[in-house]
């Protein structure tokens, strides 16, 4: 009776542990499908013209390209959701983050040469104005390393965050940019460049400057992570001119969670730093701005979220 029965328990507790086996078995299985399908083979990095068709594409790392850009041109890069991208020789080496949901089993960056001809100051671009000219480019990317995306860092950075819609993130969006400039686009706010002293009609001082009639919509700026993203501060430049007075001297931070956190800015044209509850969240908000003088023009160059993403 006492064989029978240790038998007895014996048996429970090896089915346990053949089912966790099995479990994990199929967890690795899935884990390693989607690294596969994540990151396939080698970063592809792609030229396509307005008409959709490949000119030139390489899965080296490095896409060299002997050929002026047209109106319609775009960089296409495939096959990680993480990478590490340099655009151009003259812009800023930045990693984003390309989600699978987008293009199903191909996460892929999607840039829109800048060629923007709308709105006022429709010759002046916020971007170093050696960029994107002539006919000699080198573009470079490759799938990020794992301690690149855990690391603590500015989650909202994007130097070559496309204005309008994006299939990749960081990206910044809003309900008002002044007289449809680019260079007082929302992208602006999140693209690196800080120098908020001097003249504000040309790089490396474009900002996001809202559009403020009386009957205009209250300006919004939307940075959204692309995904979750642990952050315990945030930081502001604010445009200075001291021929124009005014700016932003209050603003309310939503995040994607619903909390908010209330700022009071100095007009100093310097980085302002604002600790913050740590929360995680996939976007934050600026929303109800108030400027100094009512109705009159105030921009923010610069806004920030320091933490570490999560997902």
């Amino acid at each position: 009776m006492q064989k029978s029965a240790k038998r007895r328990r014996v048996i429970p507790a090896a089915g346990v542990a053949g089912a966790v086996s099995v479990a994990c078995v199929v967890f690795a299985f899935v884990l390693c499908t989607r690294a596969q399908v994540v990151n396939h083979g080698k970063v592809k990095i792609a030229l396509v013209d307005a008409k959709g068709d490949e000119i030139k594409s390489s899965t080296s790392g490095k896409l060299e390209l002997d050929r002026k850009y047209q109106k319609g041109d775009r960089i296409e890069i495939t096959w990680a959701e993480d990478i590490v991208v340099k655009i151009d020789e003259h812009v800023a080496e930045t990693i984003v983050f390309a989600p699978q949901k987008h293009v199903p089993d191909r996460p892929k960056v999607i840039f829109p040469i800048p060629l923007w001809q709308t709105g006022h100051h429709p010759e002046i671009l916020p971007y170093n104005p050696k960029a994107f000219v002539g006919k000699k480019h080198v573009i470079t990317a490759r799938a990020a390393k794992a301690k690149e995306v855990a690391a603590y860092r500015n989650v909202a950075l994007n130097p070559i965050d496309p204005r309008g819609t994006s299939t990749f993130f960081p990206h910044a969006s809003s309900n008002s940019e002044w007289g449809d400039a680019a260079i007082y686009a929302a992208r602006n706010a999140i693209d690196g460049c800080v120098q908020a002293e001097g003249d504000h009609h040309d790089w490396p001082r474009q900002s996001w400057g809202p559009y403020l009639p009386e009957d205009h919509p209250k300006p919004e700026l939307l940075v959204e992570f692309g995904r979750e993203a642990e952050i315990d501060k945030i930081a502001v430049v604010v445009r200075f001119n001291e021929n124009q007075y005014n700016h932003w001297k209050e603003a309310t931070v939503e995040f994607s969670d619903g909390s908010k956190e209330k700022i009071k800015i100095k007009y100093n044209g310097k980085r302002q730093e604002f600790k913050i509850k740590k929360r995680t969240v996939t976007s934050m908000r600026f929303k109800t701005l108030v400027s100094e003088t009512e109705g009159g023009y105030a921009a923010f160059v610069e806004v920030e979220a320091w933490g570490k993403v999560t997902q």
